[in-house]
């Protein structure tokens, strides 16, 4: 799990076009959900913390990704 302050990337193995604006910018943790009550988009079925993002100017990006989608920074 990553935690606030991380900086992440959308994985390479993802090939979700929502996420093209900000695909191979660095990303920074603002926020975890691991339930509904934390976060209204949150799915329990996945089993992953969903996380709020921003670019590393303090830009925030306009979706939640979860753990799966992500990947540590270089």
């Amino acid at each position: 799990m990553f935690t606030i302050g991380e900086r992440v990337m959308v994985s390479r193995d993802n090939d979700n076009e929502n996420y093209d604006s900000f695909r191979n910018k660095v990303l920074v943790v603002t926020h975890i959900a691991t339930n509904k009550q934390e976060h209204k988009g949150y799915d329990g079925n996945l089993e992953a913390p969903l996380y709020d993002l921003e670019l590393e100017n303090g830009e925030a990006i306009n979706c939640s990704l979860y753990e799966y989608e992500l990947e540590y920074a270089d």
